[in-house]
């Protein structure tokens, strides 16, 4: 959603592409909608909500640890796939996470609303030597052989370190191959837009991708690099324009919109 729907900062220009990419998806009947985000549920909803995005299908917050569906009575969260969180945590607890990282003292955990039972998530502060802490936390989860990841990304306003603890193998591109499983749709019609370094997996998962305006030069690159290699290069749009409006270019090359 950030940086990819949702623009970093504000103006009449933003909110008139997220109101042109509100349209085109409203006159689509058969379209299926989807945000995959990092935000949690309610943070996902109020973003929803404050920048007047077309409303969802489908919500996959916490950085691809949960999904919810929409339903006559509001989103319900998707128990298939809290099923799968569970397979993948293989019996490992959230607690036995935070009891594994309680000595490092240069994290500190974020609010509880942020905490959920398939993921931990820390700040970093701005400033600190994160590679040396992000060392210590591997350090810290070895004893969990293989059974969790990280997942790091640093807050565009300010510098903040964003650390996720998840089951091992989940992360956005892990929630976009159980929706194209869930729902059916060819594999040939399903377009994942993005933005930044954490949307780079998903970004090679094999669907359709745009790459919005304001992605920094340094991911194009990567995933140039990465697509040649893989053969991929063709599933690849790099849209001139950033934010909502660069989506809605990319739907229009790939005729989905």
């Amino acid at each position: 959603m950030d940086g990819t729907v949702i623009p970093l900062e504000e103006g009449p220009r933003w909110d008139a592409d997220v109101a042109e990419l509100r349209r085109a998806v409203e006159e689509r009947s058969d379209l299926l909608l989807a945000y995959v985000t990092g935000r949690d549920f309610a943070l996902a909803q109020r973003g929803i909500a404050r920048f007047h995005l077309p409303n969802p299908h489908f919500l996959v917050c916490d950085v691809g640890s949960s999904v919810f569906h929409s339903a006559p009575d509001g989103f319900q969260p998707d128990a298939k796939y809290a099923l799968r969180m569970e397979e993948a945590f293989r019996g490992l607890s959230v607690a036995q996470i935070r009891e594994r990282l309680a000595a490092i003292s240069s994290i500190t955990l974020q609010p509880e609303e942020r905490q959920t039972p398939f993921k931990v998530s820390y700040h970093v502060p701005p400033g600190d030597d994160h590679p040396e802490i992000l060392a210590a936390v591997q350090r810290g989860l070895e004893a969990f052989q293989g059974r969790v990841q990280i997942i790091y990304s640093v807050r565009a306003r300010d510098g903040m370190g964003l650390l996720d603890v998840l089951p091992a193998g989940v992360a956005k591109d892990f929630a976009l191959h159980y929706l194209h499983d869930h729902t059916g749709v060819d594999e040939d019609r399903l377009v994942f837009a993005g933005d930044s370094g954490n949307d780079l997996e998903a970004m090679l998962a094999g669907f359709k991708v745009i790459v919005v305006g304001n992605a920094p030069d340094d991911l194009k690159e990567e995933l140039k690099r990465r697509a040649g290699e893989e053969g991929i290069q063709e599933r690849l749009y790099f849209a001139r324009t950033p934010y909502a409006g660069g989506v809605l270019e990319g739907c229009r090359h790939f005729g989905i919109l």
